[in-house]
């Protein structure tokens, strides 16, 4: 009897305290990295995508790797998130304390005062008792309520890791479109400079042959007000490159007024798409994208409560046992321990429709859940077809410009030189000057677009960090 006793002890301490002594082992390890789970039911901490700060942060060009970096190790939402998944992971190891016996000392010291109701003497009448008792309790079988709660608040805790997972990914993909939004700002600046050199040449040749005679005063007019827009613009343009700039900062995680530089684009951008069709990406995105994966724990968390609620008026087996030892005055004592051993059953017969009510309300917010699953799953099939045709136009985009560009930096040296000739109007002059303004501009807002829609499709796919790749360590961390 006793044997069989001490095998099922020690099968319920490994299945359950493993969990119960280390919950933090079930979370994201730090708020920068993210969550993986092992083969089988077995939960680790992952640290795909962790880093270290660079130590040249104030001195070298960030590249856009480096700023990522920072940014899961400062973000403030990924701390959140992380937190949120610590929270769960210790949630879920309470509801095992379920599992095990419950086990409690008391111990006590009793002193009484009774009034003597003889009269043959005045004194009162003490009585003292001392002593400790230990308490042992245990549900024996509860018809699987302690199960259905334990597997509830496990998907829970899926549901907060993988939407950590999630939310570092949001980060990367925030700084990411910072990160070419601040570069697309300063190109753009730099364009509206070399447009503001193109309206003072403008201006200058209006001027010459107005002094020689050759041109009307409307021509210098002209190209004055063309110069004056240009430097308006140009004037604009710095307080976007400001914007930009403060914006990248706040999703790192540090101060807008904070001083760093990055890294600048390649100046060769080769638009190469390879792209598999868009099926494929989108069963890609529906096995690896986080928040669809957290959707699908939140309905077997809710599956499970729905299980916990139709049990909840199920008979519960439960045992107690009691043991102790007491003192009394005058030096007696008990010559042996007292016990006391009990096994009760508990049946809810009738609780005002409650338990039938908590069905109710399982039911629906599992109904919540499908619908809300559904929600994302549309969501991300969305966010990959269009993603996917971003890619194509982007690389289209990219190739037509560079060559909007030679055309309009062409046609406007034709345009100055035939207008300093006297063969051309200012007219001509002016407008090819605005479509080299617009050439230059589309050309950084080419580049800009390809590699947001890289990004696009990358966090559309949920491929942004979502295998053991990541957890490569930066050159620097070594």
């Amino acid at each position: 009897m006793r044997t069989p006793f001490l095998a099922a002890c020690v099968c319920l301490l490994t299945g359950c305290v493993r969990d119960i002594s280390h919950p933090f082992d079930l979370a994201p390890s730090t708020s920068y990295s993210s969550w993986s789970p092992k083969q089988g039911s077995q939960l680790i901490s992952s640290r795909y995508c962790k880093t270290l700060l660079p130590p040249s942060f104030e001195s070298a060009n960030l590249s856009l790797a480096e700023l990522i970096d920072i940014a899961l190790q400062n973000n403030p939402t990924t701390r959140q998130t992380w937190a949120q998944a610590r929270s769960a992971a210790a949630s879920y190891t309470q509801s095992l304390s379920d599992f095990l016996p419950n086990l409690s000392f008391q111990g006590s010291y009793l002193r009484q005062k009774y009034d003597n109701l003889s009269q043959a003497t005045a004194n009162d009448f003490y009585f003292t008792q001392a002593g400790p008792n230990v308490n042992l309790t245990y549900t024996l079988f509860d018809f699987g309520q302690r199960t259905s709660a334990a597997t509830s608040m496990r998907e829970a805790l899926y549901f907060a890791d993988l939407s950590h997972n999630q939310q570092v990914q949001i980060i990367m993909q925030a700084v990411m479109d910072d990160y070419y939004n601040y570069l697309y700002a300063l190109a753009v600046l730099k364009s509206d400079e070399a447009d503001l050199q193109n309206a003072q040449s403008s201006l200058d040749a209006a001027n010459e042959r107005f002094a020689l005679g050759l041109a009307a005063l409307g021509d210098v007019a002209q190209a004055r007000t063309q110069y004056l827009q240009s430097k308006i613009i140009l004037t604009t343009q710095k307080q976007t490159v400001v914007d930009t700039y403060a914006q990248l900062c706040v999703d790192l995680g540090l101060p807008a007024n904070t001083a760093f530089k990055v890294a600048p684009l390649p100046e060769k951008v080769i638009a190469d798409v390879l792209l598999e069709d868009v099926n494929t990406l989108v069963a890609q995105a529906q096995a690896q994208r986080q928040d669809f994966l957290a959707t699908q724990a939140n309905i077997r968390s809710k599956d499970a409560l729905v299980t916990n609620a139709k049990r909840a008026d199920w008979p519960v087996i439960a045992s107690s046992f009691n043991i102790g030892h007491y003192e009394f005055q005058k030096g007696l004592a008990e010559k042996n321990f007292h016990w006391s051993g009990e096994l009760s059953v508990s049946i809810p017969l009738f609780a005002g429709f409650f338990y039938q009510n908590g069905v109710r309300i399982a039911e629906a917010n599992l109904e919540q859940a499908k619908a809300q699953m559904l929600q994302t799953e549309l969501g991300v099939i969305q966010n990959v077809t269009t993603a996917h045709m971003e890619i194509k136009t982007a690389a289209q985009n990219l190739t037509d410009t560079e060559e909007y560009l030679k055309a309009a930096e062409l046609e406007f040296n034709i345009a100055l030189s035939t207008y300093k000739a006297g063969t051309a109007t200012i007219l001509n002059l002016l407008s090819a000057q605005s479509f080299l303004s617009d050439a230059r501009s589309k050309k950084a807002g080419a580049q800009r677009d390809w590699f947001t829609a890289l990004a696009s499709l990358g966090f559309a796919t949920g491929s942004l960090c979502a295998s053991p790749a990541c957890q490569k360590e930066s050159a620097w961390e070594q």
